[in-house]
This record gives structure tokens, C-alpha cells and sequence, in this order.
């Protein structure tokens, strides 16, 4: 029999989930503060601590991190009704294995611990799995308490301090750079520097230049040797965005580097080795690229280590609301407008809206609806969005009926996590006409 390890403050809460978990079938102990949970969990017959955050003269954080001295294998799921970013983050980063909001979920609780229950299991049993996280926190990075953001808040907490190449998807507008610098300043490394190059707005010879950097007499106007980014971020993060817009050319290069940590500058012949862990962005499908041939499918393997996929906002409409706080705050201090008062009829056009441009087309609105207010009351008149009005309309036909086509079908099969079937029925279209059509566009599923 299991045992769990049940320490909150609350003696209510306590005995519900003692109750709860003796019918479930384990054998449940328990402790009203983290002093003495921490001497319990010491014990090699505790297979499980729930863990709440607020516990007195030694809080939950405290309590995990002595637990986590004393038995690093020992799962900890923290439970607390501070259900944000920040304390998520810090548990996982912890040490904590999952992390729960109050009220407690029961049925949650149940598919929670089995799951870890059974994690063990495997692990025991020699099969290969990977399911620890050890995330920082950076406070204002990112904002939102859905379970899609929840994931992503997990997937930085496990990758955050490791040098593993990460590559981050998401339509335009996710905040594919946020993420990137979460990454970072929640890392052991967010002292050193992260340095930031969109690929695309610069071309190719410029970017090499950008990136590697060049000796002096390189090339016309090369006045002077100039170090590249690789360099300037040495020990701390490079992120590359839109990463499908880059060159043949400077795809061998990055490979190169991503092989062997090392590159030249142009015009130079000295090899420069740089410790700098490299995460890439892109809205694109790679996979879809790599097989029309105009990505380098060996550079796309290497950039795939860990893959974090950014959820858009129609996905974590959850969110919203708490979005329009921020973002209202963020644009008074920045306005010094006060527009703080959202009216209902407001709040349901924002949460009607789809948000083709996510995150960023929110932020975007809403200044420009602060902007525009008279008074502190947000008014829907205020709020343009895009697709309501005719340019926004005109901007979209004007792409090739192919193109069109191709980025729409790419969305669906995204949305739908390659399943074909469902895809086919969303399109209004056969089976065997999406496999045309995949064929053709050269849309297949990524390799896992």
C-alpha cells in the first residue's frame, strides 16, 4: 500500500483529503506544519507528499527544498491557492513533480497521482522516461493560468538550466520571444547575456555578418574587425527568430556551429569556440519545409531537441481576462491613461473576437483603444479589431489562392495534432484529398 504524506496548515483540508485518499486505498499521515512534514518525508516508507504552500513558520518552498535534500527521488505535488506563474514555476524548479490550485480538484488529485504512481512504476521497471522539472521564474514574462500555459510553464522549468538547443512554434503573436527570454532569466545563466536577431529582416550577407561577425577588409565598408552575436551572447542565450527565413548558406553555418560549437568570422580564418545554448522561433511549419526541400533537414534535427509549442489565444481564451489586466496596467504606466474600467458589452466583444494576431493583436487593440478613451471606461467602439474593417480584409486575399491554401491546411493539421480524419473534417474535404493536398504542399506529420 502507498503511503501519502499530507501537510497543510488547515486542519479542514487535511481530513477531507485524509478521508478522500483512505477510500481511494492508500494509507494517508499528516502534518500541520513544515517542520514536521519535513521530518515524516525523511522517512523511506512515504511515497508521496502534498505539499500546500502557506505552512506556518516554514512555508511549502522551504519544506520542498529540505525534502528535496534530504530524498531527491521522493515526489512532491504542491498544492496552493496562489495558482499563478510565479508559484508554479517555483515549485516545479524545486523540485516538485506537479502543482495543484485550491480547491482541490478530487478527480484531478486521483488521474495525478496515479500518474505519478505509475511514472515510478516505470522508472523501476528500466523504461526510459522523462517527466523531472527544475524551473526559475522571472516575474511579468509571460502571463496566463490555463492548462495550455501551465504546460508551457513546465516544459521552461525543465529545459530552462540545461544548454539543450530549443525550438519554439507558435503562429505570430504567441510571444514566441517571451518564452525565449523566460528560458534564459529563469536559467543558472541569466546573468550572462541574451542577444536577439530576426532572421528575416535582414539579408542573407548582412546576417552572416550579424551573426558569425567579420575581420576588417572582409568586404567593402568592413572598416573594422566586429565581433557576431554568437560572441556577444558567449555563456548566455541566442535567440533566433523566424529561423525558417535564413539562407542555405547560413543554415550549413549554423549547423556547423550547432555540431561542433565553433565557427569563423567572415573573412577570417581564426576558429572561435562559443559556449551560447541557441533557441530558434518560427511560425512555419519545419517539418513542411524540410520536405519542399527548402530547410536542411539535418539543421532542422538539430535545432528539434526539445520542441515547445506555443498554444494561440483562441486556444487559451481562459486567459483573456487576465491578459486585459495586464496588458491595461502595463499601458497606464506607460500612457499615463487611466482606463481601468472594462464594461461588459466590451469584455464579450474581446472574448468573441478570435485573435488571428494573438497576444500581440490584444496588447495592440488595447492601446489603441486606451489611446483613444475619453475616460477611465473602455468602450467597444474603441476596439478595431483586425478583420472587422476592410483593409483587414483586403490584406487577406491579396496572398496567392495557393499560399492561402497551403497556410490554412498547415493551421488545421497543427490544430489537430496531425490527426488526418479530424482535419479532413474540419477542411470539408476527403481523406484522400487531404493526402493529395499533403502530397502536393509537402505537409506531412514532423517525425517524433
Amino acid at each position: 500500500m502507498k503511503t501519502i504524506l499530507i501537510a497543510d496548515d488547515d486542519a479542514a483540508i487535511r481530513r477531507t483529503l485524509e478521508l478522500h485518499l483512505c477510500e481511494e486505498g492508500y494509507s494517508v499521515v499528516t502534518a500541520a506544519n513544515g517542520r514536521v512534514a519535513v521530518d515524516i518525508a525523511a522517512e523511506s516508507r512515504i511515497d508521496l507528499v502534498l505539499l500546500d504552500l502557506r505552512l506556518g513558520v516554514m512555508d511549502g518552498f522551504e519544506a520542498l527544498r529540505l525534502m528535496k535534500e534530504h530524498r531527491a527521488e521522493l515526489p512532491v505535488v504542491m498544492i496552493t491557492a496562489y495558482d499563478d506563474m510565479q508559484t508554479a514555476i517555483e515549485a516545479i524548479r524545486l523540485g516538485a513533480i506537479d502543482h495543484l490550485g485550491k480547491p482541490v480538484d478530487l478527480d484531478l488529485l486521483d488521474k495525478v497521482i496515479t500518474r505519478i504512481f505509475q511514472m515510478s512504476a516505470l522508472s523501476k521497471s528500466g523504461v526510459a522516461f522523462c517527466d523531472s522539472l527544475d524551473p526559475p521564474f522571472e516575474p511579468n514574462i509571460m502571463v496566463g493560468r490555463s492548462l495550455a500555459m501551465k504546460e508551457v510553464y513546465k516544459v521552461i522549468g525543465a529545459v530552462a538550466d540545461s544548454r539543450a538547443t530549443v525550438l519554439i512554434q507558435g503562429e505570430s503573436g504567441t510571444g514566441k520571444e517571451m518564452v525565449a527570454r523566460a528560458l534564459h532569466f529563469n536559467s543558472s545563466f541569466r546573468n550572462r547575456p541574451f542577444v536577439a536577431v530576426a532572421c528575416s529582416s535582414l539579408a542573407p550577407t548582412v546576417l552572416e555578418s550579424e551573426l558569425f561577425g567579420h575581420e576588417k577588409g572582409a568586404f567593402t565598408g568592413a572598416y573594422r574587425t566586429k565581433p557576431g552575436k554568437f560572441e556577444l551572447a558567449q555563456g548566455g542565450t541566442l535567440f533566433l527568430d523566424e529561423i525558417s527565413e535564413v539562407s542555405q548558406e547560413i543554415q550549413v553555418k549554423l549547423l556547423r556551429f550547432l555540431q561542433e560549437r565553433e565557427f569563423e568570422r567572415v573573412g577570417g580564418v581564426e576558429t572561435i569556440k562559443a559556449d551560447v545554448r541557441v533557441v530558434a522561433a518560427t511560425n512555419k511549419g519545419l517539418a513542411g519545409l524540410v520536405a519542399a526541400g527548402e530547410f536542411r533537414q539535418d539543421l532542422y534535427y538539430r535545432l528539434n531537441v526539445v520542441t515547445l509549442d506555443l498554444p494561440p489565444l483562441r486556444e487559451r481564451k481562459d486567459d483573456i481576462v487576465l491578459l486585459v489586466r495586464f496588458f491595461l496596467g502595463k499601458i497606464r504606466q506607460e500612457t499615463g491613461k487611466n482606463v481601468d474600467v472594462v464594461p461588459q458589452e466590451t469584455l464579450d466583444l474581446i472574448l468573441s473576437h478570435s485573435w488571428p494576431g494573438n497576444v500581440r493583436e490584444l496588447e495592440n487593440a488595447l492601446r489603441r483603444a486606451v489611446l483613444l478613451s475619453r475616460s477611465n471606461v473602455l468602450l467597444p467602439e474603441y476596439l478595431h479589431l483586425w478583420g472587422g474593417r476592410e483593409e483587414g480584409r483586403l490584406a487577406l486575399v491579396m496572398k496567392p489562392l495557393h499560399v492561402v491554401e497551403r497556410e490554412h491546411i498547415e493551421n488545421v493539421l497543427m490544430y489537430t495534432s496531425y490527426e488526418k480524419k479530424k482535419a479532413a473534417e474540419i477542411l470539408g474535404i476527403s481523406r484522400p484529398t487531404l493526402d493529395r493536398r499533403l502530397k502536393e504542399y509537402g505537409l506531412e506529420e514532423p517525425a517524433t
